[in-house]
């Protein structure tokens, strides 16, 4: 690796070389996240949820001296996750923070999609592991207008609406409001019909 002439020299790496670059700087950032949030896990940061209270660490000393452990400790992680991501970037792996926001960027479609075509009883996190052929095929594209359905609806409704004006009942005077109209007893307060 002498570089000639002022030149920089090349760097040849196999293809498993970076296809492990690219699982140990995912897997980094995985782990990073198990301690704090997603965008401190990309930028190595997010040891500082690793504190503990003097009561946790027996000690006001020991408890300020592994503080100051993973803040220096952090520095390095940091320094060494941007460097990867560096690297990765110059390479061209689909790896670090690129590859977040990138996966960031396309969960947010699929949870924009989904809102508006999609299936409504599943979660963000089920939606952005779906692949895109997912979200609208099967039945979210085929609702369910069987009998069977709607009463299993209006069952879900009744009991909504029950479970509402028991809770209501417990707390409020204005309880019978809350039950359906054929369920309210008494006559209804209000303007002139």
């Amino acid at each position: 690796m002498s570089g000639g002439g002022g030149k920089e020299p090349d760097l040849a790496l196999d293809k498993e070389a970076l296809e492990d670059i690219t699982k140990g700087l995912r897997a980094a950032i995985a782990e990073l996240k198990d301690i704090g949030s997603a965008t401190d896990a990309v930028q190595g940061a997010g040891f500082e949820e690793l504190s503990l209270t003097s009561m946790e660490a027996g000690h006001n000393g020991l408890a300020k001296d592994f503080e100051d452990f993973c803040e220096c400790w952090e520095w390095g992680v940091r320094g060494l996750i941007q460097d990867a991501n560096k690297l990765a970037k110059k390479v061209g792996l689909a790896a670090g923070m690129q590859w977040e926001e990138d996966r960031y960027i396309e969960g947010t479609y699929k949870v924009v999609a989904n809102s508006v075509a999609g299936n409504p009883h599943l979660s963000e996190e089920e939606v952005t592991q779906k692949e895109w052929g997912e979200l609208f095929s099967g039945d979210t594209w085929r609702p369910d207008y069987s009998k069977e359905s709607y009463e299993k609806a209006g069952e879900e409704i009744r009991g909504t609406w029950q479970a509402t004006g028991d809770k209501i009942s417990r707390k409020s005077s204005i309880a019978q409001y809350a039950l359906p109209p054929d369920q309210q007893g008494g006559e209804q307060g209000g303007g002139a019909g």
